[in-house]
């Protein structure tokens, strides 16, 4: 009876342990990529030569980073939304959004920004969708004409001067 009593007891242990132990890693990692994914991997650069070497490079068809599709795009609030879809799946993508720092205004007033994609060499061929948002407060400011002007957002794939999406 003590053997059996011994046995049922350290099946409900080793139950006990593996469980918990179980449970709060794959916690802590989901929570760590979380916070990794809506913290650092959309980087927000305002600099006009770093913006004209690459749309320069853009519409002569040398594109810099990975191919990235634009599904859609939303201005929310302060916040440009884009759902984005690529290959991969294994890795943490990366996105940067380059502003010129020119706010165009003529009727109606735009904005240009590029999109880079950095897939970190990630060869996993799931198609992932996922929305990124700008902050448009942080890039730009506390500037009025920011909830005015139009945003014409080109992935560095689009060979055209067509943005990929305008919002």
């Amino acid at each position: 009876m003590n053997i059996i009593n011994y046995k049922s007891f350290l099946k409900i242990f080793i139950l006990f342990i593996f469980f918990s132990c179980s449970n709060s890693d794959e916690s802590v990692a989901f929570d760590e990529f979380s916070s990794n994914l809506s913290a650092s991997n959309v980087i927000l650069r305002i600099n006009k030569t770093f913006f004209d070497e690459i749309n320069n490079n853009r519409i002569n068809n040398i594109s810099e980073g990975d191919y990235i599709k634009v599904n859609s795009g939303k201005k929310n609030g302060d916040f440009i939304e884009l759902s984005v879809s690529y290959s991969g799946g294994c890795k943490l993508h990366n996105f940067e959004i380059i502003w010129d720092g020119v706010v165009y205004t003529n009727n109606p007033c735009n904005m240009n920004f590029l999109l880079v994609h950095n897939s970190n060499n990630d060869s996993c061929e799931a198609y992932v969708t996922e929305t990124i948002i700008i902050n448009l407060k942080e890039l730009l400011g506390d500037v009025t004409y920011s909830s005015d002007c139009s945003f014409n957002i080109f992935d560095t794939y689009n060979l055209t001067n067509t943005p990929t999406i305008k919002i």
